[in-house]
């Protein structure tokens, strides 16, 4: 599962921007910020003040407190006679009821978030909209020194380790399968069908993997920034490019380079290869004026784009093919483009902030948003239709999607299984979580700072 688990925003791609913008600092007398950029041509969005809705309703109760001198006692009773409204209301299961439920379940939890108390506070309500059940099949733990500064990624039914100048494979049931010596340092760690690579980051060197097996060591002439990998062994590559703002590399999986291409006026932001038709998609930035996006599509064996598509008003940070289907993801909308250049879907986001996306192998996505009041999370079928979203009563730190399981985290607590499911799976870590993925369809792992924990349900 390819996914982005820190926070999306501006400034997580100022990176990729400083390293395009070596050549432009020699031409002018001072550094052009990504994030003023946007703050001066008015891009950053102000965010729909829901949680001025929130106090005005807790400032109405306090004051209907106050005029109606109600005690504790009673609010109290009025809460339990609520309750007992809820229960016996969910569990009519009629025809006219169950259209109702999930509305009324959202709203009343609604009210006893923003409802207060002036000292004892209410019983925790479960996730609404979500049931779980907390029963586990096992989990076994290893210990990794520094596993919080490793690089993971799922592999077959397990997971790969990378860290510099090592590589291991651990299985679903937590046994070390493999480890390997890599000349790589600072990896940057893909994996797509039976072949694994190895990048390495603010330097030069690629490696690629069949299974354990060293295919090919390469060096690119630029330095590497970001890297993809398909199932037939293409690795894209996108460099710091001398007097460029950015370039593009491909090479095969025999190492050779069969593709290359250099950005002259927007800055090169991400890049992938379909396995399908070997199309190369890359997402452009330019902010001269405002924030705005460009996706090319480029034929390996041509040098110029066949294809063009503008993203107007919106910071694009990732492209990853599916099949022929291009998913372009962005600070406010998701975008589906065949290989040919047709836009397939487009979703646009207004009054909520992408925070986490993550998209599996058939392009079903889960994104988490922020409307600056009630965290939710969505899930996205490959073709860019709606399949479920639900409301959360914490914030959301980590995501991830495979076959339409998700897996995502309030605090230590641990979500796992579908979203429209009876019930999904909640396990509490014993330790502050550092990232999280999924291995199969009954199993996943969990990262700390010093271990891992996989756990199969």
């Amino acid at each position: 599962m390819k996914k982005d688990n820190d926070i999306i925003n501006e400034s997580s791609i100022n990176d990729l921007i400083r390293y395009s913008e070596n050549e432009e600092k020699n031409n002018t007398p001072e550094k052009t910020d990504f994030s003023d950029d946007l703050n001066k041509t008015g891009y950053t969005k102000e965010k729909k003040s829901a949680k001025r809705v929130k106090d005005n309703i807790d400032n109405d109760y306090v004051h209907y407190r106050k005029d109606s001198g109600g005690t504790k006692k009673g609010v109290i009773v009025g809460i339990i006679i609520g309750l007992i409204v809820v229960i016996i209301f969910i569990s009519v299961d009629s025809e006219l009821s169950g259209k109702y439920k999930n509305n009324f379940l959202s709203n009343f939890s609604n009210i006893l978030r923003n409802f207060k108390q002036d000292e004892d506070a209410l019983i925790p309500m479960p996730t609404p909209g979500i049931q779980y059940r907390t029963e586990i099949a096992g989990n076994t733990i290893i210990s990794m020194e520094k596993a919080n500064e490793m690089k993971f990624v799922p592999y077959k039914d397990g997971i790969l380790c990378a860290n510099t100048n090592y590589m291991s494979y651990i299985d679903m049931t937590g046994k070390i399968v493999w480890k390997e010596e890599t000349a790589i340092v600072n990896p940057i760690l893909k994996a797509a069908g039976s072949y694994i690579l190895l990048a390495e980051n603010g330097r030069s060197k690629i490696c690629l993997y069949n299974d354990r097996k060293l295919v090919y060591e390469t060096d690119d002439p630029d330095t590497i920034l970001a890297a993809k990998l398909s199932s037939n062994g293409d690795v894209v590559i996108v460099t710091d490019k001398a007097s460029y703002k950015g370039g593009i590399s491909v090479y095969n999986k025999t190492g050779a380079q069969i593709f290359s291409w250099a950005s002259g006026s927007d800055t090169v932001i991400s890049a992938d290869i379909s396995s399908s038709s070997r199309r190369v998609g890359v997402a452009l930035l330019n902010t001269d004026t405002y924030a705005k996006s460009v996706i090319h599509l480029f034929n390996v064996n041509e040098t110029d784009s066949y294809a063009k598509i503008d993203v107007d008003n919106t910071v694009v940070f990732d492209v990853e093919f599916t099949g022929d289907t291009l998913n372009v993801t962005g600070d406010n909308r998701i975008i589906g483009v065949s290989a040919a250049g047709k836009l397939l879907y487009d979703n646009t986001f207004e009054n909520v902030q992408l925070i986490h996306s993550a998209i599996d192998e058939k392009g079903n996505k889960i994104l988490s948003f922020d409307d600056g009041n009630t965290p939710l999370i969505s899930v996205y079928s490959g073709k860019g239709k709606l399949k479920n979203s639900v409301a959360l009563t914490g914030e959301i730190d980590l995501i991830d999607i495979n076959k339409k399981n998700a897996l995502f985290n309030i605090g230590r607590d641990i979500y796992f299984g579908k979203l429209n499911s009876k019930y999904m799976t909640k396990y509490t870590a014993t330790m502050d979580i550092r990232n999280l993925y999924i291995i199969s369809d009954n199993s996943f792992v969990i990262v700390y700072s010093n271990s891992i924990e996989v756990i199969t349900i």
